[in-house]
């Protein structure tokens, strides 16, 4: 699925709070995006208003409008990047499969909204690993100990489970994939304006 999109304009095309495409883009006096509503929770409750990525403050709240440019961008994207990508299915369904919503990465197998149902009832389920939707499971399941990956060591630089940590990574500095993943496009996005002339 990675490589079906581009990772450069994926990269461009999400918000740096939420971490998924922008909806609703709205742009700040300083020039950076963010969903509209990430940017609402982000100012509610504080009396100055600043940028999350670049911390300009702001002497009054901004009149956001939508960035109609960017949204646009983004829906043709998204719709570029459903054509190219084959729908997932239910593997419980018996029959006719339906769409699945969820991937869980503890059971390992993908969901329709009625068989996921108990994912999200069941206090012990609750605690899986749900992500959207995948075919190449196998990517985001550690092939030695049959666990999600959901760390990421930086001493080698690759995506381990919690058992590769108590083995040959357990003096490693790992940390939590989505904390990496937010590292890495702050660093980028530093080395971007840096750079730019």
């Amino acid at each position: 699925m990675a490589s079906s999109r581009g990772p450069a304009l994926n990269e461009e095309l999400q918000c740096s709070i939420c971490l998924e495409e922008f909806t609703d883009p709205v742009t700040t006096p300083c020039g950076h995006n963010f969903c509209r509503t990430c940017l609402s929770k982000c100012w509610t409750n504080t009396q100055t208003c600043f940028c999350p990525l670049c911390k300009d403050t702001f002497s009054k709240r901004p009149d956001l409008k939508i960035n109609t440019t960017l949204r646009e961008v983004v829906q043709h994207f998204k719709e570029k990047l459903n054509l190219g990508e084959s729908e997932v299915f239910c593997d419980i369904c018996d029959g006719r499969k339906q769409k699945a919503v969820k991937t869980c990465l503890t059971c390992p197998s993908s969901y329709c909204e009625s068989h996921l149902e108990p994912h999200l009832r069941v206090p012990r389920l609750k605690k899986h690993k749900l992500i959207n939707p995948v075919e190449n499971l196998e990517d985001y399941i550690c092939q030695k100990h049959e666990r999600p990956l959901e760390l990421f060591c930086r001493d080698d630089q690759t995506c381990v489970c919690l058992s590769c940590t108590e083995g040959e990574h357990r003096t490693h500095n790992t940390v939590p994939i989505e904390e990496e993943s937010r590292e890495k496009k702050v660093k980028r996005y530093k080395h971007n304006t840096l750079n730019t002339p």
